[in-house]
């Protein structure tokens, strides 16, 4: 169906491309253009008429396949839905410049010309609204972006097939006229490409989210064969510019230019195809499957950032490329060697980029980059470590620091003994989840660790991710204290418990810092009495710094202290105590008392542990709390770290 699709957009958007085109080119250098008039009356008809394909092929997507579609249908369809007003719009546009196409075989009007035209650009540019660009939840800049650059594209599109036509007919033309036309429409042309080149990277910046997604995704695999195709276009628009400037005077070869422009054309039409493919399949940032095609990725954190020895394969590498790329700057400028550098130049500075490349190259996997199907939440990660318990600790211990039972034992298949990777080390940072989603589900690296895809389905593996995320902080964490940390550790989110259902989980309270207090009054370990007062000064505490609260209390813990509630209490107070941890002392999965304190962007920077009146812990709440309310807010992913 989105072949279909594609088809129909293609047909939709040549025809009316090449009428805007055939209108445009005449005006450029003062000819009435009336030996295009009749093909561009018949190509306006023809974008009318293959509108009604379209939205038959629209609502058979929509639409299920069992499902017969009749007029009553599809005519509740249209009237309805927000796709089939779009259509309604843009198929009026259609037949208004049909009509004034038509009008323009009896009428000669420069002012019906220029009207004609610009609706020929409106129609072209709404193009889009029937694809991605009628999504509400995308931003008013990124929608704009579509129209531009549906507009700009297909204007250039239309000129340069328009122009190849009036070549290849300028039967008796003189050069100069030619030339003239050539080097005005260069103008528009550069220009048009300027927009399509702006508008296409904030599209692509929405659309597909990052750069392994132009290789992970099918949307973004189509766009990095769309960016071979612009390349291939524009190195025959450098080709046609370079001959406008260096040609003959007086002179002006039809038949070369002609047959640059074709080819040209064919690689334009190659990307209006393209470009309605994947103006109807999920964008790259929407997309939950992906896969990596290649055996690497690049990486500074899991090279360079590593440290690595002086004089291993990644110095050797990048040692490389910086030779290389003296090589090429001393063949471009030394005097002897100037003749060979149009093409010694090139090639020694690709090799020395390839060389860079490499020294920043890890192993990467088919699952590199998949998204989870499990959020970063607290109930995810509660989740993950009974998994983790039920069967990680044998190898990598309780604490994850790779020291359980079995680990002096264990052997790969050369015989040789292998160290359980402590999960609390800062390697564990350098590979992406789902490096680790691909381990768990196949077996990791070394051969030792086994395959769990039979034991843990897709989502329990993802939860077992999301434990680790919290288990690689750990060791940093045991050292948070009520002095502000940097921004490193995400708060995993929670669901919380509103009566008027205006925050209902943790991350829905971001832009106001948050004190997330946990407390078991009730606890025979410490004084209740003094728990029970560090609680209210929490609280009293909160409310004049003015952070949101929520809070995890036992039934002992007064009531007055009480603020927002957490709908899994436990499930939140086992995943908080995983980072809940403290110099020489033992974890434990329940947290007497913590007060962890989260910015207005989602980041835990501090952690409280008790509220006395004579402590200073609340004027240090105070003050780090307005420190928190002025910076900026930063929009985070929960699976950024």
């Amino acid at each position: 169906m989105y072949l279909s699709l594609a088809a129909i957009r293609f047909l939709l958007s040549l025809p009316s491309a090449l009428a805007v085109g055939l209108l445009l080119l005449p005006r450029l250098i003062g000819e009435d253009g009336g030996r295009f008039k009749p093909a561009v009356a018949a190509l306006a008809l023809v974008r009318a008429v293959f509108g009604f394909a379209l939205l038959y092929v629209t609502a058979r997507a929509i639409f299920p396949a069992d499902r017969p579609i009749e007029f009553d249908t599809l005519w509740e369809f249209t009237v309805n839905t927000s796709v089939g007003n779009a259509w309604i719009g843009t198929q009026l546009v259609a037949f208004l410049f049909a009509a004034l196409a038509a009008a323009r075989l009896f009428v000669a009007s420069d002012l019906l010309d220029q009207v004609t035209l610009w609706v020929g650009v409106v129609l072209i540019a709404i193009v889009s609204v029937t694809g991605h660009a009628i999504d509400d939840g995308l931003p008013r800049w990124t929608q704009l972006s579509f129209l531009l650059h549906t507009a700009a594209g297909l204007t250039w599109l239309g000129g340069l097939l328009g122009l190849v036509w009036w070549m290849f007919t300028a039967r008796g033309k003189p050069p100069e006229v030619a030339a003239q036309l050539a080097e005005r429409w260069s103008f528009i042309a550069k220009v048009a490409m300027a927009i399509v080149a702006v508008t296409g990277f904030a599209i692509a910046w929405e659309n597909v989210g990052s750069i392994p997604n132009m290789l992970a995704t099918p949307y973004g695999r189509m766009l990095t064969l769309k960016l071979v195709f612009l390349c291939a276009v524009l190195l025959a628009a450098l080709a046609l510019a370079r001959y406008i400037t260096r040609r003959p005077e007086g002179e002006f070869n039809f038949a070369w230019y002609s047959k640059v422009g074709a080819g040209e054309s064919v690689f334009a039409l190659a990307l209006l195809s393209i470009a309605g493919y994947i103006a109807v399949i999920t964008p790259a940032a929407h997309e939950t499957s992906l896969y990596w095609p290649l055996p690497f990725r690049l990486s500074y954190i899991a090279t360079w950032g590593q440290n690595p020895a002086m004089f291993s394969p990644i110095w050797w590498w990048g040692i490389a490329a910086v030779v290389l790329a003296i090589m090429a700057a001393l063949i471009w400028w030394t005097p002897r060697t100037r003749q060979y550098r149009l093409y010694a130049t090139p090639a020694i500075s690709a090799a020395a980029l390839i060389s860079l490349s490499v020294s920043f190259a890890t192993e990467a996997y088919t699952d590199t980059y998949d998204d989870p199907t499990q959020d970063y939440t607290a109930e995810s990660v509660s989740r993950g470590l009974a998994h983790f318990q039920e069967n990680c600790i044998g190898c990598h211990g309780a604490q994850g620091e790779g020291n359980g039972p079995l680990a002096k034992d264990l052997k790969n298949q050369q015989g040789l003994l292998v160290q359980p990777a402590d999960l609390t080390a800062p390697h564990v940072g350098t590979h992406t989840i789902g490096d680790i989603f691909h381990w768990l589900t196949h077996g990791g690296q070394s051969g030792v660790m086994p395959a769990f895809r039979e034991q843990l389905d897709v989502d329990d593996r993802w939860d077992v991710i999301n434990f680790l995320l919290m288990m690689s902080y750990s060791n940093r964490a045991r050292f948070m204290s009520p002095q502000p940390m940097i921004q490193w550790l995400i708060a995993p989110d929670f669901a919380l418990i509103d009566p008027e259902e205006n925050a209902t989980s943790l991350f829905k309270l971001r832009g106001v810092p948050t004190l997330i207090s946990f407390a078991r009054c009730g606890s025979s370990n410490g004084d209740p009495t003094a728990r029970a007062a560090s609680v209210k000064i929490a609280h009293e505490a909160a409310k004049a710094a003015g952070v949101n609260q929520v809070t995890i209390y036992d039934a002992a813990c007064p009531q007055e202290a009480k603020a927002r509630e957490v709908v899994h209490p436990k499930a939140v107070e086992t995943a908080y105590s995983v980072i809940n941890r403290y110099p020489n002392e033992t974890p434990s999965e329940e947290i007497e008392e913590a007060h962890f304190l989260v910015d207005r962007s989602g980041y835990i920077r501090a952690r409280f542990r008790t509220f006395a009146p004579d402590d200073g812990n609340t004027q240090k709440l105070s003050g780090l709390a307005a420190e928190l309310a002025r910076e900026p807010l930063i929009e985070i992913s929960l699976h950024s770290h």
